[in-house]
């Protein structure tokens, strides 16, 4: 296999000429945060697809913290908001095909008051509130089509965060 290399990650090319990522900090967390009836969602252009996606607020987890360190976080930067607490919901692969990437999905319906989002220099996120029915409708009519979003529905419906909605 050829390997090239690019702060923290590896693209390797197998005998087929096929590539795959593989990261130094592989490890990333999201937030599926309910907010009485309805979640707490961002909105954020993302390059790679060339698209305003729909998601969960989240990211990647710095050097010597906890996974639920970086959740929360993660949730006060792109939010501005805190939350009490947070139950592991599981973790997902969002490409095992292409890379080793691995998102750790976390649930919470203890949210405090709202402050200033903290974001970095690069980021521009939108919160979005919607109602928790208005969302499943648009992950079941494929509206949002985010992974970590579907996985996170499913596995909070899983550990009985959530009833089943039509």
């Amino acid at each position: 296999m050829d390997e090239e290399q690019a702060q923290g990650e590896h693209v390797i090319s197998d005998h087929r000429g096929r590539k795959y990522i593989t990261l130094d900090e592989p490890d990333g967390v999201v937030v599926l945060a309910k907010k009485e009836d309805a979640f707490l969602l961002i909105r954020q252009y993302r390059p790679a697809v060339d698209a305003v996606v729909v998601q969960l607020p989240g990211g990647g987890v710095e050097p010597g913290e906890t996974l639920v360190q970086a959740a929360r976080r993660e949730l006060a930067e792109e939010t501005g908001y805190t939350c009490g607490d947070l139950s592991y919901l599981g973790t997902m692969l969002p490409a095992s095909w292409r890379s080793n990437d691995s998102t750790h999905i976390f649930f919470t319906d203890n949210l405090n008051v709202q402050q200033e989002q903290q974001l970095e220099d690069h980021e521009n996120i939108q919160v979005y509130v919607l109602p928790i029915t208005e969302c499943i409708h648009k992950v079941k009519n494929n509206t949002f089509s985010d992974g970590e979003l579907s996985f996170a529905l499913f596995q909070a419906h899983l550990h009985g965060y959530l009833p089943i909605y039509g």
